[in-house]
């Protein structure tokens, strides 16, 4: 039995030394306070169509791991079979080859005894397989659950950025119309209007790429939670505040407990262990019992010979001895797909490792930034008080004002920019810590007890006004 030989660290180096209240397996999406966010993702953890397939996937393994299981028991089977023959070469020929028919019926026994632990070993190396199935459909839920808060956390964003940008063009847009004014009566010179104008154009375009992304986001949140794009019209994201939360990182070493596809790559190296015992039991022999009993019936010339009992019990025993080098082949190929397993397991753990501590630095940047970019939008909220103020004392013109609205808007934008990546950002750091799939753990058993039954489904419109 092959185990990772990696030394996993107490602590992550970016973790923060401040203790959260959160722990990672947390329904982490409601933290947020977002109540469309949850209705959302909790409707995309029972109707995404990714985790349906999922689910179909897991019961197909779970009956692969049944059928290995039952070859460890007897097989038995009814066999049944009748026969007749009849002459048409007249009643001197029918002397001699008289008319029969035949009938039997009985149960036949099949076993094979399991010396060397062939079959032992398939049926945990299948029970192993059904595992990783498991841990693949909980990583896809995962997946989508946190696909589901970004793209939400982005369109989000993008509408407050198109609220401000159009802000700003219309600011922009009224800066045209004065300095073009003052140009008629010599106090702007052309080239002044000129970039002003070209600042008001670069604006307005601004709007339309904008105006996509709010498109983008809401079809994929659509498609996410099993709609089609057209349904995602009316999605208007919560107008409240969300809040960032707090999570613990915790452990290292129970993040090889919790994530998903680290599940699913422990219980992928499990069964290529298992298959590996197993090509090894290739070399020993093979014992087979069977059994057969049941009851003849035979009548010759319609008179009946009566009925009998029949009984037959035999062994046999099988061993390769040559077979050109087809069993050490198959033990090659085990090995070799054992040490694959092993080095994807090992590989997994790295990349985890890996995606925790970067989900970790972006959030710390990613906090610092907003916190920044709030101060400044503050300092531009103050600095356009004063030029309203000094505008309606007289002392400085509408152009000044202008100018320091749409300071005031940009700096809002990045504010805003900043908010969207924290969040994102956040987001990531649940999806690396491999949490949240818990919740809906109960609700992957009954999918896979209703034998495929597909869960219905509503609009998107109606989920969206029902969370509100």
């Amino acid at each position: 039995m092959l185990r990772p030989g990696i030394d996993v660290p107490a602590d992550f180096a970016a973790s923060p030394k401040s203790t959260a209240a959160e722990s990672a397996e947390a329904a982490w999406w409601s933290l947020y306070g977002d109540p469309v966010l949850a209705a959302l993702v909790e409707r995309a953890a029972r109707e995404n169509r990714d985790v349906l397939i999922a689910a179909e996937r897991v019961r197909a393994a779970r009956a692969g791991a049944t059928v290995s299981r039952s070859w460890l028991l007897p097989g038995v089977s009814l066999q049944a079979n009748g026969s007749r023959s009849n002459n048409e070469f007249g009643s001197e020929a029918q002397a001699a080859i008289p008319e029969s028919e035949g009938s039997s019926a009985g149960l036949a026994a099949s076993w094979e005894i399991d010396l060397s632990g062939r079959l032992r070993a398939g049926a945990k190396a299948a029970a192993a397989d059904a595992e990783a199935a498991e841990g693949m459909a909980r990583g896809v839920r995962l997946m989508v659950l946190s696909d589901v808060a970004t793209n939400y956390f982005t369109l989000a964003g993008a509408l407050r950025q198109l609220e401000a940008m159009k802000e700003i063009s219309g600011a922009q847009d009224e800066s045209l119309r004065l300095v073009t004014a003052r140009e008629r009566v010599g106090l702007a010179s052309p080239f002044d209007v000129q970039r002003v104008r070209a600042d008001a154009e670069r604006l307005r375009a601004a709007i339309p790429r904008l105006e996509s992304a709010v498109a983008v986001s809401r079809h994929r949140l659509a498609v996410l939670v099993g709609d089609l794009p057209e349904t995602a019209s009316n999605l208007t994201p919560w107008s409240g505040d969300v809040v960032v939360p707090d999570v613990a990182a915790g452990q290292p070493a129970r993040l090889l407990e919790r994530r998903p596809d680290l599940l699913s790559l422990k219980a992928q190296l499990e069964a290529s262990n298992w298959r590996r015992r197993q090509a090894v039991a290739e070399w020993f022999p093979r014992v087979v019992a069977s059994a057969l009993f049941g009851r003849q019936d035979v009548d010759f010339n319609g008179h009946g010979l009566g009925s009998a009992r029949f009984g037959n019990v035999a062994g046999f025993l099988s061993m390769p001895v040559f077979d050109y080098g087809r069993t050490k082949a198959i033990n090659q190929s085990a090995d070799a797909a054992q040490r694959e397993s092993l080095l994807r397991y090992e590989d997994g753990i790295a990349r985890a490792l890996e995606d925790v501590e970067n989900a970790l630095v972006q959030l710390q940047s990613g906090r610092q930034r907003s916190k920044y970019m709030d101060a400044s939008a503050r300092s531009a909220d103050a600095a356009l008080g004063h030029a309203t103020s000094l505008h309606e004392r007289g002392q400085v013109d509408l152009l000044p004002l202008l100018d320091a609205r749409r300071i005031q808007l940009q700096a809002r934008m990045a504010a805003n920019d900043a908010e969207t990546e924290l969040l994102i950002a956040s987001v990531q750091l649940f999806k690396a810590l491999g949490g949240g799939w818990q919740a809906f753990e109960p609700a992957l058993a009954n999918e896979l007890t209703h034998d495929g039954e597909t869960p219905n489904s509503n609009n998107l419109a109606a989920t969206t006004e029902d969370s509100l």
